[in-house]
């Protein structure tokens, strides 16, 4: 099985509801090579954008840890209101002042007290754990930048030693709302050589949007013309986290070769699970004459445009999987996709599905919104059609 996860953003709303998805992930069982086992311990990658980074590394250091306190130590706390204290602080003032240092390295550090205890990328790699991708979106050229040992090395830095806290912080920093968090980029210094397919994906007439995109990539092994990256929330190039699924296999157009590097060339199951806290709350403005003001009007804009991107980033990574494992298929080699969505179109009760659209994006829920949202993950899972298939299929093969 080749199992990976989506978390999208959308603050102490994405991280609640992802969360309810891990418990119910954690007590699952499926049938595998090593006996029957929880469907989390099988998660291969979880791929996380801004407020669903938060549970993705949390879990990502400590594994069933996070059963036991992340509740407490992130989800019920006023996040937000603690950090509008410190920025609010004199003893800050100074530093925010000094043109070096911004809200996201103040946020980055009251993350670390609270959360990461300064635990750097070479924590994330525990034996029997998922890869975490964390997501974030270069400001200057709008290209999606996961937080990867391939994009490191491009960059020549070292991934291992770089603080989970600021991979966070990055891939939620709101741009207007938070200072973007600098990456100085030291491309060229270290003996990297690009892939082969970036080359070839600069001459791709048929794909202008892979062009494209190895074009962003070529422009970042240049330290001298992009000496510094500015990241801001990753939700600007993708707000589910799905786009790195659909870059690992497409960019290089070497399916196979993608799937041994990754340790599953034998795969017979592929499932991805997009976690999306996409709200839809009312705008009360549009039922009147007057005209919306700037921040409505902003606001709106933003969130229309994530929503419709967010449908066409689905539609994109469903219909490449499933040509994919067809292509797979047809070489003799049988593999089954299924793409699960987790969102709160999945809640049948009209009451509690519209509690959960009209919640804010923000770092401050009450307990009985968080709980609604753990609840609401746990159950939209466990009853969708498509992951019981998928559970369906892998006790059927068990049996085979």
């Amino acid at each position: 099985m080749l199992i990976m996860v989506a978390f999208s953003g959308g603050g102490t709303r994405a991280a609640s509801f992802t969360y309810g998805v891990l418990q119910e992930l954690a007590e699952t069982e499926v049938l595998t090579g090593k006996g029957t086992r929880p469907l989390l311990k099988e998660i291969d990658v979880i791929s996380s954008v801004s407020g669903g980074s938060f549970t993705a590394a949390y879990y990502g250091l400590y594994g069933d840890r996070i059963f036991e306190d992340y509740e407490a130590r992130f989800l019920r706390q006023n996040v937000q209101g603690a950090l509008l204290w410190k920025i609010l602080n004199p003893i800050s003032w100074f530093r925010l002042g000094s043109g070096a240092y911004g809200k996201a390295d103040l946020s980055a550090e009251y993350y670390d007290k609270i959360l990461f205890n300064n635990a750097s990328f070479a924590e994330l790699q525990r034996p029997d754990a998922p890869v975490v991708v964390i997501n974030t979106t270069d400001l200057a050229t709008g290209l999606r930048l996961g937080f990867t040992r391939s994009a490191f090395d491009a960059l020549c830095i070292d991934l291992d030693q770089y603080p989970v806290s600021r991979a966070v912080t990055a891939s939620s920093a709101v741009p207007g709302l938070f200072s973007p968090v600098t990456l100085e980029n030291f491309a060229g210094s270290c003996g990297y050589v690009p892939p082969a397919w970036l080359a070839e994906a600069k001459r791709d007439e048929e794909s202008p949007s892979r062009r494209v995109h190895a074009e962003a990539i070529e422009g970042l092994l240049d330290s001298r013309e992009r000496p510094y990256l500015f990241l801001v929330d990753g939700g600007v190039a993708d707000n589910l986290g799905l786009r790195g699924f659909y870059d690992m296999f497409e960019l290089s157009r070497n399916i196979q070769g993608a799937l041994d590097a990754m340790h599953h060339g034998d795969v017979r199951q592929i499932l991805i699970i997009s976690v999306n806290s996409m709200a839809k709350r009312k705008r009360k403005w549009a039922f009147k004459r007057a005209n919306p003001g700037l921040g409505q009007v902003l606001g709106s804009v933003s969130s229309v445009q994530i929503a419709r991107y967010s449908i066409d980033t689905m539609e994109i990574v469903r219909n490449a999987y499933q040509k994919w494992a067809a292509e797979l298929s047809a070489a003799g080699h049988p593999v089954s996709f299924h793409f699960v969505e987790v969102s709160f179109a999945g809640v049948h009760d009209e009451d509690e599905q519209d509690k959960l659209y009209n919640m804010g994006t923000n770092f401050n829920l009450d307990d009985d919104e968080v709980d609604l949202l753990i609840s609401a993950g746990r159950q939209v899972l466990s009853q969708s059609a498509a992951f019981k298939n998928f559970l369906a299929e892998n006790r059927q093969q068990a049996r085979q």
